[in-house]
């Protein structure tokens, strides 16, 4: 699983992963894969790429939904023999949705990233367990040592998100003495009704999957 890294330059948190793209003008689009995203800006591979300061729109496909943004080029890369070319792109203004779908992103990726070393401890148990030699009848039987807990966040944390459907949620997860407790509400919220989902999970990571899940099914 991929994990963030931080740019010296701006020190803001960049993600080295493959993400489709489609930018250019009115006139013409290309498509590429961004290799390297941040707030602030991306790295584009592509087969065609625009002249440095050229201004174009740019659409990132996230895992939910695409964002579409404003950005100046600001250096190209000639494509090598049998490889691509490369542009880097800097946003012209602020984007609040790229902000959020990196944010959510970010958040996802880290999450899978400790589900990831959580199993590969369990796994890693559980066959030295089945290698072990065999013991006499007497002797108790081995056990697996337990998977290491995964880290839990203080809290509270407080999520907006679109679903695939365009509609807007406010999102809170706050630690109780049971657990975590969810609630999501749509927006805008109409009077005082109740929340569209309150659930208390038994941990964060069961909490963040059932948010997840309530993303990608409204």
């Amino acid at each position: 699983m991929t994990t963030p890294t931080t740019d010296k330059r701006k020190g803001k948190p960049r993600i080295a992963r493959r993400l489709p793209v489609r930018f250019g003008t009115d006139a013409k689009m290309c498509g590429g894969t961004a290799t390297d995203i941040s707030e602030g800006g991306l790295k584009v591979e592509c087969a065609e790429s625009f002249a440095t300061s050229s201004i174009i729109t740019v659409f990132v496909q996230f895992p939910r939904h695409s964002v579409r943004l404003r950005a100046r080029v600001i250096w190209c890369g000639a494509a090598s023999q049998g490889g691509s070319a490369t542009m880097g792109l800097a946003l012209t203004q602020p984007e609040p949705l790229l902000k959020r779908a990196y944010a959510e992103w970010l958040a996802e990726v880290k999450l899978a990233a400790t589900e990831d070393q959580v199993a590969g401890a369990v796994t890693a148990a559980a066959s030295a367990a089945t290698a072990a030699p065999a013991r006499r009848e007497t002797a108790p039987a081995p056990q697996a040592a337990p998977a290491p807990a995964t880290p839990e966040p203080r809290g509270p944390i407080h999520r907006r998100l679109e679903s695939r459907q365009g509609q807007s949620y406010d999102a809170l997860l706050e630690r109780t003495a049971g657990g975590w407790n969810l609630t999501i509400v749509q927006l805008p919220r109409q009077g005082v009704g109740k929340p569209d989902v309150q659930e208390i999970c038994p941990d964060y990571a069961s909490a963040e999957k059932m948010l997840r899940e309530f993303v990608r099914t409204h």
